[in-house]
């Protein structure tokens, strides 16, 4: 998933606003669910489309202990209707079993678990988690306290573990000072300390070849804030604790995972600083935290680009993380997986840039599995194709960094990529968005 600044949104705004002169901005989104299962050579399996509404659409799955999976996602049943958040459930061979819309939940679900002992818990990116038996049921239903979530995990005591991000407001001109609860105050800068100040400004946005339009922006009374916040859950969903990590540096958590020692958690995700023309650069990281949530090491990897979604797992000597390197290369900007280890105190060990695919996962073997689409000129697969019939492909690396084998899946239709997985019997799994025009 990639972050719109709020300049770009404006300019997505504007830009709009010309088409509707042109040719009409009428875009409404109409989505189906694509799941591909793969062998373990990568040939296909079966492929499943889940169209069961006007508006079909998922972020995240799951393999469940039977070899069939779970899909969280939205669907609408019509032209402007309002998502609805379900779970979908298919057979080892690709049918689907169950179809389960949850009860007054309207917030689009991001990720989705198996939940040891039987069922699944799912959370939506407004902060709900939700647990669900194995039939497709809501057993209950809980908020988290964070306005936006990213990720959940289970945890070995069998409760749960959330990551995102919170909101808070200060004076415009002031500087955020941040507290492990959550809570947000504010304090005057110091002198020589970097502050935007209150007026107004008039930015020049191209709209078309020869076109512009002058845009004044003017300050507000305040500005939003953000930092990361992790919350633990009990199994029946009570709140153990809720910490925050501004205090760090981090605007948004994204990715969470136990350590394997029961020595608390590793957090990565999102922060950004001044960079001194008066624009802030972004940057990924890492926070080691204890089993209350407490900070014990922090790793600022590398400045970013694009926002992906990092994926964390753990063994005994320490953390993994795959996420995304952005590089300029004949004036075109090339974004690379790169697997980061980490030792057990959450300490940079070493990175390793993978040649492929940004939607990437771990296998067995040592190596890697991607999909997506072939750019020009021989480049690496990419998140997004293009509308029509693209060519989506399946890779093989192995452990050494060498691609195995390159795989395109004929007959599947499909225009984005949001997740790939390894499944149980060495083969792989693909969750596809297709956008219909």
């Amino acid at each position: 998933m990639q972050k719109i600044s709020r300049s770009g949104a404006l300019l997505l705004s504007l830009l709009c606003v010309a088409a509707v002169i042109t040719a009409g901005c009428d875009y409404v989104p109409n989505r189906d669910i694509v799941v591909i299962r793969l062998h373990p050579d990568g040939t296909t399996a079966w492929t499943t489309v889940i169209d069961t509404g006007y508006d079909d659409a998922a972020r995240d799955f799951v393999e469940d202990p039977g070899g069939g999976f779970v899909i969280a996602g939205v669907n609408t049943s019509r032209r402007m209707g309002e998502p609805g958040a379900r779970l979908v459930r298919l057979s080892p061979g690709g049918s689907i079993e169950w179809d389960r819309v949850i009860p007054g939940a309207q917030g689009e679900p991001t990720a989705v678990i198996a939940v040891p002992g039987g069922g699944y818990a799912a959370v939506s990116f407004d902060g709900e988690l939700w647990r669900i038996d194995a039939d497709g049921d809501l057993l209950w239903r809980t908020s988290t306290g964070i306005g936006e979530v990213w990720t959940l995990a289970s945890t070995g005591d069998s409760g749960y573990i959330v990551a995102g991000e919170k909101e808070g407001r200060i004076p415009f001109g002031s500087v955020a000072v941040y507290h492990e609860d959550g809570t947000i105050s504010s304090r005057d800068p110091y002198p020589d300390e970097p502050a935007r100040t209150p007026g107004c400004s008039e930015t020049a946005i191209p709209i078309g070849p020869d076109k512009t339009v002058m845009v004044t922006q003017c300050t507000v009374p305040f500005e939003l804030v953000r930092q990361a916040a992790v919350v633990k859950l009990d199994a029946d969903g009570g709140i153990s604790w809720m910490k925050s990590y501004g205090g760090q540096g981090l605007e948004s958590a994204w990715s969470v995972v136990e350590a394997p020692d029961d020595s608390g958690y590793l957090v990565a995700g999102y922060g950004s600083v001044p960079d001194g023309d008066g624009n802030r650069s972004n940057y990924i990281a890492t926070i080691r935290i204890g089993p209350d949530g407490s900070v014990l090491h922090t790793t600022i990897l590398d400045t970013i680009e694009y926002f992906g979604v990092p994926r964390l797992r753990s063994d005994p000597a320490g953390f993994d993380m795959l996420s995304i390197n952005t590089t300029i290369r004949d004036g075109s900007i090339i974004n690379t997986p790169v697997d980061v280890r980490l030792d057990i105190q959450g300490a940079l060990v070493e990175k390793q840039l993978i040649d492929t695919g940004i939607m990437i996962t771990w296998t067995e073997d040592g190596g890697y599995f991607s999909a997506g689409f072939p750019l020009a000129g021989g480049q690496s697969a990419s998140i997004y194709g293009k509308a029509g019939p693209n060519r989506l492909h399946a890779v093989k690396i192995g452990p050494g960094g060498n691609q195995e084998w390159d795989r395109e899946i004929p007959g599947v239709q499909v225009t984005n990529v949001h997740r790939v997985i390894q499944t149980a019997d060495g083969g792989y799994a693909i969750l596809a968005i297709r956008e219909n025009y």
